[in-house]
């Protein structure tokens, strides 16, 4: 059994200093700092911020954490289907996930909490979503390390899950795989809106068919980052 499961999408990044005040701007708490890389607590979950280099260009990539010892983490997960197998990459020994549509990330264990402060706003949630042609593939993964699923769309195009130790992951589907990070916001989003424009960030309110997002201006110019406000119109939906 893979215990504390918790969502660490890990941001690779050429400006640093700019997420940092778009992640402090809405309540994140920094918990480590090593040259290159910082860890932030949101209310559930973590995101890392990793400097980019021409190897690791700005975008994301899926990491997870977990209270389960890695190499009993490692079984449980292949017992459940999950392709990993244990792994020694350059940050210690790790569970190493590829999945079938080529999409790679790892399973660890926690981060220790090295800087003291407040805590997180409890309002913000860490969402990375997987976008992919096989949603039902990607569900097994995210079930076989110990995600469980929250809200499913009728028509099998978006599942979100929730991980024990914090944070939610989503399968959507798209022609092809790719990796998002995204959040959600359990709450009124225009208090994010408000946060987010006093800390002088460029942000946009879009009301979507089914919630409200706040779009924010991505750092380093990618696609927006998209912060959702919690979902309660439940048509063409099932919650679990």
């Amino acid at each position: 059994m893979i215990t504390d499961l918790t969502a660490q999408p890990i941001r690779f990044t050429a400006d640093i200093p700019g997420w940092q005040r778009l992640l402090e701007a809405v309540g994140a708490r920094l918990v480590l700092e090593r040259p290159g890389w910082l860890v932030y607590a949101v209310g559930s979950g973590r995101v890392a911020l990793h400097q980019s280099s021409d190897a690791q260009p700005p975008g994301t990539t899926l990491a997870f954490s977990t209270t389960t010892p890695v190499p009993r983490a490692v079984e449980a997960a292949a017992a459940a289907g999950v392709p990993i197998t244990l792994g020694r990459p350059d940050h210690g020994e790790a569970g190493m996930v590829s999945a079938p549509d080529g999409t790679a990330f790892t399973l660890d264990s926690p981060t220790p909490v090295e800087q003291d402060g407040p805590p997180a706003d409890a309002r913000l949630l860490v969402l990375p979503i997987w976008y992919g042609p096989d949603t039902g593939m990607i569900r097994g993964v995210l079930e076989g390390l110990g995600a469980r699923p929250r809200l499913v769309a009728d028509d099998g195009t978006w599942t979100d899950l929730t991980c024990e130790g914090g944070g939610l992951v989503a399968a959507h589907r798209a022609d092809d795989a790719a990796l998002e990070l995204a959040f959600e916001w359990d709450g009124d989003v225009e208090e994010a809106l408000a946060l987010l424009t006093e800390a002088g960030i460029e942000a946009t309110l879009i009301d979507e068919t089914y919630s409200r997002t706040v779009q924010v201006a991505d750092p380093d110019g990618i696609k927006e980052i998209w912060v959702n406000e919690r979902q309660t119109d439940h048509y063409g939906y099932k919650r679990l």
